[in-house]
């Protein structure tokens, strides 16, 4: 549009072919981002896909937010690590994907038992040696240890981005331990598979029947800044000491909590379920306070007591450190009784929650707030019409607690003998009007699929090649 004199049919010719060009470009550089990002000779990082495809989340972050290029290889190469390195470092630097030379290597030879992250000149003003050895050493070495190297990588991509935040905000590194300069770069022993004796290890710390969830979270704050790993702590639930028994913790793991929890305890608030057994500790609006993560409690032996456990299978969390669900384990198990703590929110694709702030005072007298369309399978008589779910108010318990969305089709209800099935609207009704305030309701969705694709077309239904599949819900009633 600068040459005002170009004709219009010229220009838009020329608007069309660059807007192609620049969607190829954009493919093609999208295509390159992802070529070589990991290089797993050592074949012991690929079969960790959802580990993997969250590096390269990580990693593309890092690439679009700060232009930092960072690559991992792993090798069983007998040639020293050092010269490796090198050879590996030339080659992405001339191939690199960032703008600015900023690049970053890891490698990981599994046969010598080595690890070395090599910083570019143009980053060892961020990246600096202290650094590089703190994070190697206190970092994601402890997850080699256990043989989690998968874990290890991400948990490195998660130091590197933070300490680039950190770097933009002109924040200096000062590590919180003795830390020697080894080298524009650093390598260490991985210890692979050699576990640490003194990796469980802490004082007992006892919870009493007098203490709120907000007591026992006092007492966690100090397990986390003394270091305390002990998976046995009478504060943690029975579920969470299991947890805690398999799962690696390091100082930078406990460090990055206590970092998090504190700006957030002026906004917690202690949010019980009816029957007395859960609690959450909440910072509401939650889509306000996304940075302040939910914590759960659960009553055990009288005592309330660290839920982490049913943390770690239904909370996730982004670069920012701004928690959502995992909608697909967000009711499971233990999950379904901390549901009542996010009524009035509803969740996006992503799993945040939103408040629902539609005021409608016709919702008031629905308990479980949902309505039903009828639908019939071929043959059936119209007085036998089965729910198909017409509308879940956002942020109503339907929708919250047993996670129905529109088009939902019911197919059952109960559990074990006291299940049915092929129940018609009204039988629907009945039983989730007749379920006990903070008791388990249970239902069955039918879904339809064709060619491997959900349909709601009841003439695609009768064809031979449909599939029918079952899901169960279960959630705490209102």
């Amino acid at each position: 549009m600068r040459h005002i004199l170009w004709t219009a049919a010229a220009l838009l010719v020329l608007m069309l072919l660059g807007g192609c060009e620049k969607k190829e470009q954009t493919l093609q550089e999208k295509a390159a981002a992802q070529k070589d990002v990991i290089i797993d000779d050592a074949y012991v990082l690929l079969d960790k896909p959802k580990l993997m495809k969250m590096y390269r989340e990580y990693n593309e972050g890092l690439l679009r937010d700060y232009d930092i290029d960072f690559r991992v290889v792993t090798t069983v190469s007998d040639e020293a690590i050092d010269t490796f390195t090198n050879k590996q470092f030339a080659k992405l630097q001339k191939e690199s994907r960032s703008k600015s030379g900023k690049a970053l290597l890891l490698v990981i030879n599994t046969a010598q038992d080595k690890v070395r992250l090599e910083v570019s000149q143009a980053l060892e003003p961020v990246f600096t040696d202290a650094f590089v050895s703190y994070i190697e050493r206190k970092g994601f070495v402890p997850y080699f240890r256990e043989y989690k190297i998968a874990d290890g990588v991400y948990m490195a991509t998660e130091l590197v981005h933070d300490r680039a935040t950190e770097a933009a905000a002109g924040k200096e590194f000062v590590p919180p331990m003795a830390s020697k300069s080894i080298g524009g770069g650093a390598k260490a022993k991985a210890h692979i598979g050699i576990a640490d004796p003194d990796a469980k290890k802490g004082a007992e710390v006892a919870a009493n029947a007098a203490d709120t969830p907000m007591d026992v979270m006092e007492r966690y704050l100090k397990v986390l800044k003394t270091h305390n790993k002990n998976p046995n702590l009478d504060i943690y639930t029975d579920a969470t000491k299991a947890f805690f028994a398999k799962w690696t913790v390091t100082d930078i793991n406990q460090d990055h909590e206590v970092h998090n929890i504190t700006p957030c305890k002026t906004h917690y608030e202690t949010l019980y379920d009816t029957t007395d057994t859960h609690a959450v500790l909440a910072a509401r609006p939650y889509d306000k306070h996304r940075t302040c993560s939910p914590y759960f409690f659960k009553k055990e032996e009288g005592k309330w007591k660290l839920d982490i456990a049913t943390m770690a299978q239904t909370l996730r969390f982004n670069a920012q450190m701004q928690f959502h669900f995992d909608m697909e384990k967000r009711l499971e198990r233990e999950g379904k009784y901390y549901a009542y703590a996010f009524d009035g929110y509803y969740f996006d694709g992503n799993g945040y929650p939103h408040k629902f702030n539609k005021k409608d005072p016709e919702w008031e007298k629905y308990r479980w707030k949902y309505s039903c369309n009828g639908y019939l399978h071929p043959g059936e008589r119209k007085e036998n019409a089965h729910c198909w779910i017409r509308y879940a108010l956002p942020g109503g318990p339907a929708n919250v607690r047993l996670g129905l969305e529109g088009y939902d089709k019911i197919y059952g209800f109960g559990e074990e003998s006291q299940r049915k099935e092929h129940v018609t609207i009204r039988e629907l009704i009945d039983y989730l009007n007749s379920v006990p305030r903070g008791e388990v309701a249970t239902v069955i969705l039918e879904h339809y699929y064709l060619n491997g694709k959900e349909t709601n077309n009841f003439d695609a239904i009768l064809d031979s090649n449909v599939e029918v599949r079952y899901e169960t819900r279960h959630g705490i009633a209102p």
